[in-house]
């Protein structure tokens, strides 16, 4: 039986390993929804080591990393971005990442990583959480609809050199059992 999920802040040191996590995680929940190499380009760019810390050592981020007997599950990151105008919410603060190794999906830690979200969102005096998903991306969607979150609105994201406009959310910040 494996020992239930540690979720931990992130630090510089653990730079390498949420990169190639975060590489992987990637990887396997856009692949067969885009271009392989549109996701290899953009993983090469956004989960090197270096871009990690810079993410890690952000003071508007905050990273955690979710370990189960040891390995690296989960990670998602808060992050203090303006929102896009369709996010009318008060206080918002941007849930930027949230991804799980595909091992893990299914057992709560989403869940547990959506808590810790929420619950330092309420430190940071945030009242609106509010988060841009691809819409192709089913099972992220219906998690983020499970958690409250709503559509209100789109905004651009650029990927393969191309725009794509992706749905926005947002949810009030709530505590999370």
């Amino acid at each position: 039986m494996p020992l239930p999920p540690v979720i931990t802040l992130a630090t510089a040191a653990d730079a390498g390993v949420l990169a190639a996590f975060a590489a992987q995680a990637f990887t396997d929940t856009y692949r067969g929804l885009d271009d392989a190499q549109e996701i290899a380009d953009y993983v090469a760019e956004h989960f090197t080591p270096d871009v990690m810390a810079g993410v890690i050592l952000d003071p508007a981020c905050t990273t955690w990393l979710a370990r189960i007997d040891g390995q690296l599950a989960g990670y998602a990151v808060l992050r203090d971005k303006p929102a896009p105008a369709c996010v009318a919410g008060p206080s918002p603060l941007q849930l930027w990442r949230l991804y799980l190794g595909q091992g893990f999906i299914g057992q709560g830690l989403g869940a547990q990583l959506m808590g810790e979200v929420q619950a330092r969102a309420r430190q940071r005096g945030a009242r609106t959480l509010w988060l841009g998903v691809y819409d192709r991306n089913v099972r992220a969607v219906e998690f983020y609809r499970r958690f409250g979150f709503a559509q209100v609105g789109t905004d651009e994201f650029l990927f393969g050199g191309r725009p794509y406009t992706d749905p926005i959310y947002a949810t009030p910040v709530m505590e999370i059992p």
